[in-house]
């Protein structure tokens, strides 16, 4: 991540880090990484018993693998890898598997010679390597890929680490696309720690309100179970894993502890949001993975050297130890599925339920809208209508690219379709309150299941507007004045943005817009000639709609919004480049 102090993210993690709750005191040391590092001396390797079956593979195979080929490579990826948490632990931290019907064909499928496999992680700053000492080598996803790589040779495996640092749940449901490949087959969620500082912590947002201690409504559950509708409902069906974290306050001691000597904040066990997100893995069957559940008993209950908290983490966030131990919590989890499908080999039983359509969402109404929200690059291009003295041109490279629209000449004009409808989610919340409240039979509990379904389409009256944020570029030369408006279908208050500052910086900043809802908006940018720095260029590079109308949308939850600057440089970048780390079999990481 980049030191400059203008970067959302940046700013977002010095938030984090002032938060009253993680490790500190000057018995830590000056070094945190040295206090964190990896610890070989505990690894250990699995003695995977080998496994006979006599149940055949029911799965039509490709002529190129037979089924004793997939076994034989399934049994490789067993003994592959070396642990460093405990047994026990290790087990504790798969919390939840189910039937893992998804997981079982993304195995089977690695084992197959020849097949592709993609996995993703999406996430915050820890999934994206914060806290490791050197990203794209010692942080989980990067040693977890790997070894992924590693084990299945004979397949073709990319994964990609989506991650944003300092932005909760509800970004990702805007901007999947920018994270996650349509054609993935694997996904790793992190949320837990952003989620609950996004709410201001357990005690700044009342549980009535659905707070991150409310067990029934809670908003940071409601806001994972939109993502991971999204999620499950891609072109390949991905198997989907919870990755939960400790929230800020929970690695740590309690106050008047000797190893609390600034008396910073404590949460107990009890006190995350991971356990209500529990029931999405049930309801939804996907699995979900602990680090709290794995670490606890060694760092509270039995103190034990080399995984106490101060072991694992540098302050919120795990160091390498830490993330060595997340790998392998991932790992474990796709090895126990290896394992299974050995026993019991991927059948039709398997294809059919992971094929299935997704069951209503478990909150009545609580579903994300089906129209593009967050464009950038090629897939902005495809939502440009017109494009009048703009020319879509990458001022970077290929793998750094800095792709968007831009003029040069006052009179230009860009102009975007967008939806800003939402009715259909207010819809569906609506029907889902009468469903509820017609069969209030239930007493108590139907009444609040009808009170939760009638909140959801309550908020999303279609008279309310819908923000809408274009991407643009800020720089310190030659750049002009645009003036964004509606132009169709829909209305919204003008908005001039001159694209010169004093800066010597170019960054990706917001034009925002609040438009009424429409099925088909059209967003004119249009160069005017009028200028500061004595030149007209103007750079639109992307779109973001909010999910949900009105005050309060995901992009202000992370401090930003109109005149201000995007700061994700994971989706976009106009100084170095949008990067993400891509790990490719034979070719190493980029």
């Amino acid at each position: 991540m980049r030191r400059s102090g203008r970067l959302l993210a940046l700013a977002l993690a010095t938030l984090l880090l002032c938060a009253d709750g993680w490790l500190s005191g000057e018995w830590l040391g000056n070094d945190p990484w040295a206090r964190t590092k990896h610890r070989p001396e505990f690894n250990w390797k699995w003695r995977w018993a080998e496994v006979k079956s006599s149940k055949s593979d029911s799965h039509p195979k490709p002529q190129h693998s037979s089924g004793v080929e997939v076994r034989a490579n399934l049994q490789a990826a067993l003994d592959s890898y070396e642990y460093t948490l405990p047994l026990t632990q290790l087990r504790r931290g798969v919390v939840y598997t189910g039937s893992a019907n998804r997981l079982r064909r993304v195995l089977h499928k690695a084992a197959t010679d020849g097949a592709s496999i993609k996995v993703a992680a999406i996430g915050g700053s820890i999934s994206w390597g914060h806290g490791a000492s050197q990203r794209g080598e010692t942080d989980w996803f990067s040693v977890f890929s790997r070894w992924l790589i590693d084990a299945f040779p004979r397949a073709s495996v990319v994964a990609r680490n989506g991650c944003t640092p300092g932005v909760p749940t509800p970004y990702m449901i805007m901007c999947l696309e920018a994270s996650v490949d349509p054609d993935t087959d694997l996904v790793f969620v992190e949320y837990t720690l952003n989620d609950a500082h996004s709410l201001g912590g357990p005690g700044l947002l009342g549980l009535a309100a659905g707070g991150e201690g409310a067990l029934y409504g809670n908003r940071i559950v409601k806001d994972a179970e939109r993502l991971l509708r999204r999620l499950l409902v891609l072109p390949n069906r991905p198997a989907v894993v919870f990755m939960h974290t400790p929230p800020v306050g929970l690695a740590n001691y309690p106050k008047g502890h000797p190893k609390n000597p600034l008396n910073k904040g404590h949460r107990p066990f009890y006190m995350t949001s991971e356990d209500a997100q529990g029931a999405l893995a049930q309801y939804y069957d996907v699995q979900y993975l602990s680090l709290r559940t794995a670490v606890y008993r060694l760092a509270v209950h039995t103190d034990t050297p080399g995984f106490r908290w101060e072991d694992v983490f540098i302050d919120h966030h795990p160091g390498d130890h830490g993330h060595k131990i997340m790998s392998d919590l991932a790992v474990h989890l796709l090895q126990r599925t290896a394992h299974d499908l050995l026993q019991l080999p991927y059948g039709a039983e398997d294809e059919h339920v992971a094929g299935e359509p997704l069951p209503p969402p478990m909150y009545p109404g609580n579903v994300p809208p089906d129209a593009p929200m967050c464009r950038v690059g090629d897939l902005f291009r495809a939502m440009v209508k017109t494009a009048d003295g703009f020319t879509y041109v990458n001022e970077g490279t290929a793998e750094k690219p800095k792709p968007g629209y831009v003029a040069t000449k006052p009179g230009s004009v860009l102009r975007i379709a967008i939806s800003t409808d939402r009715s259909p989610v207010a819809a569906v919340g609506a029907a889902a309150a009468g469903s509820a409240l017609a069969g209030g039979g239930g007493g108590g509990i139907a009444a609040a299941t009808a009170a939760v379904a009638a909140a959801t389409a309550a908020v999303l009256p279609n008279a309310t507007p819908v923000h809408v944020y274009l991407h643009h570029l800020r720089s310190y030369t030659n750049m002009g004045v645009a003036k964004f408006r509606c132009v169709s279908g829909c209305r919204c208050k003008e908005v001039e943005v001159d694209a010169h500052h004093d800066d010597h910086t170019s960054q990706v900043f917001l034009a925002g817009l609040e438009a009424t809802q429409a099925p088909d908006c059209i967003v004119e940018v249009k160069v005017l000639d009028k200028t500061s720095s004595g030149g007209n260029k103007f750079k639109v590079s992307g779109v973001v709609v909010a999910e949900r109308p009105g005050a309060g949308d995901a992009l202000s939850r992370m401090g930003t919004g109109h005149g201000k600057q995007f700061g994700l440089a994971a989706h976009a970048d106009e100084e170095a480049g949008a990067q993400q780390l891509v790990f490719t079999s034979g070719g190493g990481s980029s």
